[in-house]
C-alpha cells in the first residue's frame, strides 16, 4: 500500500540492510501500535520524524522529506553495485 503511494507521488523508498528494511527506519517498540521510528540527519543533528505502524509508512514519510528526496537523487546517480564476480571481471 505505502510503496504504491510512494510510486504515485514519484518518490523512492530507500531499501537498507537492517531489520526494518529501509534507510532511516528502525524498530524501537515491538508489539506497540506504532513500533517504527523514522529519522533523518539535518545538518549535524539526527531528527526524529515520528513513530509509525509499519516500516513502509515510516520510509514513505522519510521519502517525502527534503533529506529523503536528496538521498534518493544521490542513490539514482550512483553507479550500480557490482557482484564480486563482476568486479573481478572488470579488474582483468
Amino acid at each position: 500500500m505505502w510503496s504504491a503511494q510512494a510510486e504515485a507521488e514519484g518518490l523512492t523508498l530507500l531499501v537498507a540492510d537492517n531489520k526494518a528494511g529501509y534507510c532511516g527506519v528502525c524498530l524501537i517498540n515491538p508489539g506497540k501500535p506504532k513500533p517504527y521510528r523514522a529519522s533523518v540527519w539535518r545538518g549535524e543533528r539526527n531528527v526524529n520524524l515520528g513513530s509509525f505502524a509499519t516500516a513502509e509508512e515510516a520510509a514513505l514519510y522519510i521519502a517525502r522529506s527534503p533529506e529523503g528526496q536528496a538521498a534518493a537523487k544521490r542513490a539514482a546517480a550512483a553507479p550500480p553495485l557490482l557482484t564480486r564476480e563482476e568486479a573481478r571481471q572488470q579488474a582483468q
